[in-house]
């Protein structure tokens, strides 16, 4: 089964959005979308309950102690899943992962602030459960953390941790995990990456498509494969013909592995003038489609 969906656009998370998504074939919608990765991370400090993003001055980010008490406040992903589905549009709502989020905190006695990685864990075990309990199916927890560099042993003992944790939950709510990165490929923390359990991976053709051979050894068969050959940046052209050999070469070695059409990263536009999609917008996601039917009709031909 050859699908498309994107992983979010940074300053939209319209109706408008939403229903393009939909009208152009876009068959995994995300829904949660943030301006950018900082108001990714304060969206996130408030969910958990540890503070609102500053209104203006530099952008520091939350600080944590000790004593730092986490607790659900709010719960914006599923309110965004719930107002698409209001709309008859089932989405898969974006969520920052706790290792990622953590990592991008600051400590005030300079101690890594994954160390807080099991005060944190119930509160994402939660946002899963009223996910689940809303109806969702598919969650896209993105994990940058993965391609910014080497991790530490800690951070890969904390990774292995929390994704076992969730998705222990996951599977008894029926709620598929997508594993995405920050762009760019995993590189020496891809076997990590590859060990962990998960219902979905997205890999970065644009800027780490040679990991995909490697991917494909160890991938789970069962796994779904999110393959991000439209550059999200709408820099670089979409090369049509490059994608359909790798899905071809995908579906020779597992036939019944689900493959999603997706952007390279989240599609990061500007928004000019506060009303209307960036034209670039309606590019990636007709790059989308025009991928897909390729594909369809070079499997029909053969």
């Amino acid at each position: 089964m050859l699908l498309t969906g994107t992983l979010g656009l940074s300053g939209f998370d319209t109706p408008a959005l939403t229903a393009l998504q939909r009208r152009t074939g876009v068959s995994h919608v995300a829904s949660n979308s943030c301006p950018d990765d900082w108001h990714r991370v304060w969206q996130t400090a408030q969910m958990v309950g540890v503070g609102k993003a500053p209104q203006c001055g530099r952008k520091r980010m939350p600080e944590l102690t000790d004593q730092t008490f986490f607790h659900l406040c709010s719960n914006p992903v599923r309110d965004a899943f719930v107002d698409a589905w209001q709309r008859g549009i089932a989405t898969v709502p974006v969520l920052l992962g706790p290792v990622s989020f953590l990592a991008a905190c600051d400590r005030t006695d300079g101690t890594d602030p994954v160390l807080l990685l099991l005060k944190l864990l119930p509160v994402y075990i939660e946002i899963l459960h009223e996910l689940a309990t809303a109806g969702c199916f598919w969650v896209q927890i993105t994990e940058p953390v993965t391609t910014a560099g080497p991790m530490s042993k800690e951070r890969q003992t904390a990774m292995e941790l929390a994704w076992r944790s969730m998705a222990e939950v996951a599977s008894g709510h029926a709620l598929s995990l997508v594993f995405v990165g920050g762009g760019g490929g995993f590189w020496r923390n891809l076997p990590h990456v590859m060990s962990l359990p998960m219902n979905g991976l997205h890999i970065d053709m644009v800027r780490g498509g040679a990991e995909l051979p490697s991917v494909l050894s160890n991938l789970n068969p069962r796994c779904d494969l999110l393959l991000g050959v439209v550059d999200g940046l709408n820099r670089i052209p979409t090369d049509v013909y490059s994608a359909m050999r790798w899905i071809d070469k995908i579906r020779a070695e597992c036939l019944r592995r689900r493959v999603i059409i997706t952007p390279s990263t989240t599609m990061r536009f500007t928004n000019k003038d506060g009303r209307q999609l960036p034209p670039e917008v309606h590019n990636t996601l007709s790059d989308l489609a025009k991928v897909q039917r390729a594909c369809v009709a070079a499997t029909f031909v053969h």
